[in-house]
């Protein structure tokens, strides 16, 4: 009876030990559980949640070059690109105004006023501002708008880098072009055409030094081209038609009498403007000794020839060609039109695709304007450097290439062929990631935790990869060298790392 009691007892004991060290296993598994939540999780919950933070609520005050974290971005960057643009505007731009403030997100317009909008959900307009400042507006003029788009969701959607003009739909203007900076679209679009009624020249006066011949003063708001009559007493004799600010009249002038000549602009496009009012002039009176003999009528000094040709734009063959008002063609080399840059051959004609001048590459459209920003040619994205970033030494819209840039808040490295690189990359003994996925951020090179081909690594501040042991938080990691993966489940140098790549301090 003793024995079986006793018996009992020590069972009794034992199940009692066992209970009481399973208890301290649990405590131990909680207190690891909490030191882990305390050093690591709420520390990068934290960290992140303030860095949105500040991004949404306060940019201003946000470090100028913010890096997010890659398995952050893994998780939050935006998967779903925006591939059509749409952009409204509506204009009641007049003759002889200045450029008005603008009216962003406002469906109405006012009298002498532009208002610009957009109906879709993925973006709106944050800012948009006049790209040239105009004093006063002339007829068939097209004052360009720098507009910048803004996703609704920049966790869900991005803009592409460029955007072909088919892919941006301008109701009310026209496209130019588009880049990307940083998460946003700059956009640059030409309101429609202001239209109104050409101004007459200012004065009309006949050239005391040669008989017979009228000048007249160009107007500010001008088309370049104007009609000429000449009257012998208050009755029509001859009408030139010149795109010059002179005539020679006198082979006309086969009689005695009083002679004037009234002039006015036209139009060459009644869509642009309407002709104006006539301003004429004294009179000049012609006696006997004074009559012409009538030689050299419809002749036409180089000054005073009308055009016979297109003036502006034209195709010819399969390039584009700009002729001014004389006929002549645009001179070689570089030339900013309607504040587009060109480059035009010694035959006149406005060169196309990559080009290399000056010992630096550039690349100009199918219409002949130079690329400025980032470019998607062939699977490859190259970098045209715009004005604003420029350096010592270069030139707007030459090619970027060979080495690192910065370029907005983001760092990049460019191939010798000017494409950008993306993947690891090792550079002055150190290795750096640069983004390979194909969503707003690729080509970035990438700081803080990375996770790749089911591998952890860490980048430091300057993007170089970490080996050996590292501190992060307070929290001790060992990244293998060569590889820079984070060891897990392991040993190294007599120390335990937990599956989490932690080595536990206490």
């Amino acid at each position: 009876m003793w024995n079986r009691d006793a018996g009992l007892l020590r069972d009794v004991t034992m199940r009692g030990n066992q209970a009481d060290l399973w208890g301290r296993a649990e405590e131990g598994k909680r207190r690891k559980r909490k030191l882990f939540m305390m050093q690591f999780a709420f520390p990068r919950l934290f960290a992140f949640l303030l860095a949105v933070f500040i991004f949404l609520q306060i940019p201003e005050y946000a470090a100028p070059r913010f890096v997010p974290l890659p398995h952050i971005l893994e998780a939050y960057a935006a998967s779903s690109p925006i591939s059509q643009i749409k952009i409204m505007v509506k204009s009641k731009l007049e003759v002889g105004q200045s450029l008005p403030d603008l009216g962003i997100e406002e469906t109405e317009v006012e009298d002498r006023g532009v208002s610009i909008y957009t109906t879709g959900n993925q973006y709106v307009i944050s800012d948009a501002k006049w790209k040239n400042s105009v004093k006063e507006l002339l007829s068939g003029d097209e004052p360009q708008i720098v507009v910048t788009l803004t996703p609704m969701d920049i966790a869900e959607f991005y803009f592409l880098a460029s955007y072909k003009a088919g892919k941006v739909s301008i109701n009310g203007g026209s496209f130019v072009s588009a880049r990307r900076d940083g998460d946003d679209l700059l956009v640059t679009l030409k309101v429609k055409m202001v239209t109104g009624r050409y101004d007459p020249p200012n004065d009309v006066y006949w050239n005391e030094k040669s008989i017979g011949t009228i000048r007249w003063t160009k107007p500010d708001n001008t088309s370049g081209l104007y009609e000429a009559i000449l009257l012998r007493d208050e009755k029509p004799v001859y009408t030139a038609q010149v795109s010059a600010l002179q005539y020679n009249f006198y082979p006309y002038m086969t009689r005695t009498g009083e002679y004037s000549v009234k002039v006015r602009t036209v139009t060459k496009d009644k869509r642009v403007g309407a002709s104006s009012d006539y301003l004429q002039s004294g009179d000049l009176v012609i006696g006997e000794w004074d009559v012409s003999d009538g030689k050299g009528q419809d002749s036409r000094n180089a000054q005073a020839s009308t055009p016979t040709q297109k003036v502006g734009w034209s195709r010819e063959g399969n390039s584009w060609v700009y002729r001014y008002p004389t006929g002549e063609l645009q001179q070689p080399g570089f030339a900013n039109i309607e504040s587009q840059w060109y480059y035009f051959d010694n035959a006149g004609r406005a060169v196309t695709g990559w080009q290399f001048l000056y010992n630096k590459w550039f690349f100009f459209y199918d219409t002949g304007v130079m690329a400025l920003g980032w470019v998607h040619l062939d699977n490859k994205w190259y970098y045209l450097i715009p004005v604003t970033e420029l350096k010592s030494g270069e030139m707007e819209g030459q090619m970027m290439a060979g080495g690192w840039r910065v370029i907005g808040e983001y760092y990049y490295y460019f191939n010798g062929d000017g494409s950008i690189y993306t993947g690891w990359l090792q550079s002055q003994g150190k290795w750096y990631y640069l983004n390979e996925i194909q969503n707003s951020l690729e080509g970035v090179m990438f700081t803080g935790w990375l996770r790749r081909d089911q591998n952890t690594y860490f980048l430091d501040y300057n993007g170089a990869m970490v080996e050996g042991w590292y501190q992060i938080d307070g929290i001790w990691h060992y990244f293998y060298p060569g590889s820079g993966e984070m060891a897990r489940n392991t040993v190294i140098d007599g120390l335990a790392i937990d599956g989490d790549g932690i080595w536990w301090t206490s």
